[in-house]
């Protein structure tokens, strides 16, 4: 009986059918690659990755969709903004006919030397796990039942309801300036004390009606 986890067959991926030009398959030039960017082994992911880079220019290509893969799987919040660094490389690659060698070494060194965070993957993996053996599904707070949905709204709640509960965040940053905030909440105060929490016309409907006229 097969596993329920992990990858397909080996024959699901082409990459498993091509070989380098010194005889190495590409499927395992990618393994090695991940692997040495997890060991911090930067010479040998360098290496890995330049096989790859010679090998064709669909393989080329092949290399960055990995770099983005490991930027997030394998880097992730050791390296918040690799991810973006990751896409600039590759435009700059990109721009030069034949693709830049140079910034995809520079792509294999930022990773492979960065701190190492596999939690983004990990969750990704838990959540597509546990919600298909149906023991994780999504709750729906009181606080999310606010004015921007059906049925906050048909509960009459208004904007100061989500002034008080719906926009509360934590670990704000100490330094955040609410003055705005103080001055919209005054306006919208005055506006339900006037006018009640009634949302107003939808345009859909008015649209509609406007159309049954014709």
């Amino acid at each position: 009986m097969p596993r329920l986890y992990g990858p397909g067959h080996f024959t699901e991926d082409p990459y498993s059918q091509i070989v380098s030009p010194h005889g190495i398959p590409v499927d395992e030039l990618v393994s090695v690659l991940q692997k040495e960017i997890r060991r911090s082994h930067v010479g040998r992911a360098v290496v890995a990755a330049y096989e790859m880079f010679i090998t064709s220019p669909d393989v080329a290509q092949h290399l960055w969709r990995r770099l983005r893969l490991i930027a997030v799987e394998d880097v992730g919040m050791g390296l918040p903004l690799g991810p973006v660094l990751i896409d600039v490389l590759h435009r700059n690659f990109d721009a030069v006919p034949g693709g830049d060698w140079m910034m995809a070494c520079h792509a294999v060194r930022l990773l492979a030397s960065a701190p190492k965070d596999r939690t983004s993957a990990e969750h990704a993996d838990w959540v597509v796990v546990k919600v298909a053996l149906g023991q994780a599904l999504v709750e729906v707070p009181d606080y999310a039942r606010c004015v921007h949905t059906r049925a906050g709204q048909e509960q009459g709640r208004g904007l100061m309801q989500w002034w008080d509960d719906g926009a509360q965040v934590r670990d704000e940053l100490p330094s955040a300036d609410h003055r705005y905030r103080e001055e919209l909440i005054d306006i919208h105060c005055r506006d339900e004390a006037e006018n009640g929490t009634a949302p107003r016309p939808s345009r859909w409907t008015s649209t509609t009606a406007a159309r049954e006229g014709d």
